[in-house]
This record gives structure tokens, sequence and C-alpha cells, in this order.
């Protein structure tokens, strides 16, 4: 299987800024069996390979969702195009939309607009879709300072990182209900998963 080379160089030596998780993206989502697989934000489609690649091997679907479509995003190869759909879409307004419809998902991964008041609502929103057995990824909750936790402050409207992040928006989430860990490399990966 020459895609897992492909993913395993990419951990070990990828450049990207979420390149260094894409082994344990794909390891999660097979550890799962993940059959309904979500991805809010796709960018370049760096995550979006090793979840493909997953779906392909548990006869799953992902779905990634972005508002925009990137010049350089990742296409899928003919033999995963059958396990992938993009949606171009506001990932609100997506789940919105799939939490009146029931939908439910296995692993949710989150790495799209990452200013405070979006993830909060995000995370609300995929309450409603999940299970204790489903597994929601976040990253960028140490971007700039990894292996430290970022909250940026001082963030003027409108930008990204408006309000404290996603990193303020997990760290509100009620301890009762929710439990969570962060790898501490490559901006972090949250591993985020209802009690």
């Amino acid at each position: 299987m020459a895609f897992i080379d492909d993913l395993i160089n990419r951990t070990l030596n990828g450049e990207g800024n979420s390149d260094q998780h894409t082994m344990t993206i794909f390891s999660i989502a097979l550890q799962l069996k993940a059959k309904n697989i979500l991805e809010l934000g796709v960018y370049k489609g760096a995550t979006s390979q090793p979840l493909t690649w997953a779906a392909k091997l548990t006869g799953g679907k992902v779905t990634s969702v972005d508002k925009m479509a990137h010049m350089d995003i990742w296409q899928p190869p003919e033999e995963l195009q059958p396990y992938r759909e993009f949606v171009m879409m506001d990932a609100i307004e997506f789940l919105k939309d799939a939490a009146k419809k029931g939908n439910k998902y296995d692993l949710i991964y989150v790495d799209d607009w990452h200013a405070y008041k979006h993830v909060k609502r995000e995370l609300q929103l995929i309450d409603q879709m999940i299970t204790n057995e489903s597994i929601i990824l976040l990253h960028d909750l140490m971007a700039f300072t990894y292996p430290i936790y970022h909250i940026p402050e001082n963030t003027s409207p409108n930008s990204e990182w408006e309000g404290g992040g996603p990193t303020k928006a997990v760290f509100e989430l009620n301890k009762d209900h929710w439990e969570w860990s962060t790898i501490p490399v490559n901006n972090g990966l949250t591993i985020l998963r209802r009690i």
C-alpha cells in the first residue's frame, strides 16, 4: 500500500501546518472504523487525504466542507472519489442543516475559521450530531505557541482569531460533559469527546 508510505513521509517530513498529524488522523479514523466523517475546513486538502484513505478502508465517506475552494486543493484520485464529497458552504450553515436532518458523525475534524464565536457555535451544533463514541479533532489550539495553548488577545474585529480563537471555545466547555487532550506538536491537535 504505497499510500501508507506517503502518509508516513508527510508525518515525518511534511512542512505544512498540520502535516505532522497525518498518521494520527488516519489512525483515529481507522480505530473508530469511522463510516461518517466530517471535515470542516479544507484549505489545500492536507487532512482530506488521510481521512479519505481511511474512509476507503472502512467503507465510509468523508464530507469536506469549506466556503472556498483553494486553487491548489487536493483532488482525490479516481479510486478515492466515491469516498469523498466536497461541499462549498459555510460550516455553520452546513451544521445547522445537518442537525435538522439528524445526521450523526463518527469523526469530525475542525480547522476552518478560528474565531471564538464561530468555533463555539460549531461545537454547540456538533454536540447534536455525535454519540459518546464519536471523536472531534480540532487543530490549532496551540497555533504559534506550541507546546503551550494559545488564546490570542487584542485581536481586531472580524479577524480569524477574534475573541480568543478555538482554544477559548474549548476551554469553556463543561468538563462534566466533555474531555480532551492535545498532542503538542504542529500547532496542536486536540482530541475531544463527549463523556
